[in-house]
């Protein structure tokens, strides 16, 4: 006879061991199956949150064509229900904004969008959404208006009112920080 086969203590020296071998199969199980499903939830958000900030952006490029100046079509002024016209302000009459928004444009049409979730595809949107997003800050700098990102510096004039280049306005006052070293970095663009 084999000792091995003869020690009845066998099994319980190996216990940690098969329990270890026991839990890890039961964890790679469960981690493959759960792995997928947050894999899927968190790929599906983030394409959802690429694909918001895309249809901000074109929804944005929309007004700013609206508001270019129209020389030889018929201006076209919203109206409300109760058949009231309120005006948008117009953008100046020059050239390269409205290159910019042409070009801003062609790169947030929902119809040229790739939506298949293949590499390339990625990257391409990925890029896309980029320059678009450097597009629309170029605009708003020639326009002089602020974005409406919720994730701008606290502090930050909302979107649609004029850009005074961190300077505090005359009727503002000085600039009040809360006293943190992190204040620094802001009095300095603050001052320039």
């Amino acid at each position: 006879m084999d000792k091995e086969e003869d020690d009845p203590f066998e099994s319980l020296l190996n216990l940690e061991h098969s329990f270890y071998e026991e839990g890890y199969q039961l964890g790679m199980k469960d981690g493959s199956r759960s792995g997928r499903i947050e894999g899927r939830a968190f790929g599906l958000e983030k394409g959802f949150e690429k694909f918001l900030d895309m249809g901000r952006l074109h929804g944005r490029t929309s007004i700013w064509a609206s508001r270019m100046p129209q020389s030889d079509k018929e201006e076209l002024i919203p109206s409300d229900e109760k058949g009231a016209t309120r005006a948008t302000p117009r953008l100046p009459d020059k050239p390269r904004l409205e290159k910019h928004i042409h070009t801003l444009y062609a790169l947030v049409e929902p119809a040229s969008l790739p939506t298949q979730n293949e590499e390339d595809a990625v990257s391409d949107f990925d890029d896309r959404l980029r320059r678009a997003r450097a597009k629309s800050r170029v605009i708003e700098k020639f326009i002089d208006e602020r974005s409406f990102d919720e994730n701008a510096v606290p502090g930050a004039v909302p979107f649609g009112q004029p850009d005074t280049g961190g300077q505090p306005k005359a009727d503002q006052g000085k600039w009040e920080g809360e006293g943190n070293i992190e204040d620094i970095g802001a009095l300095r663009s603050i001052q320039r």
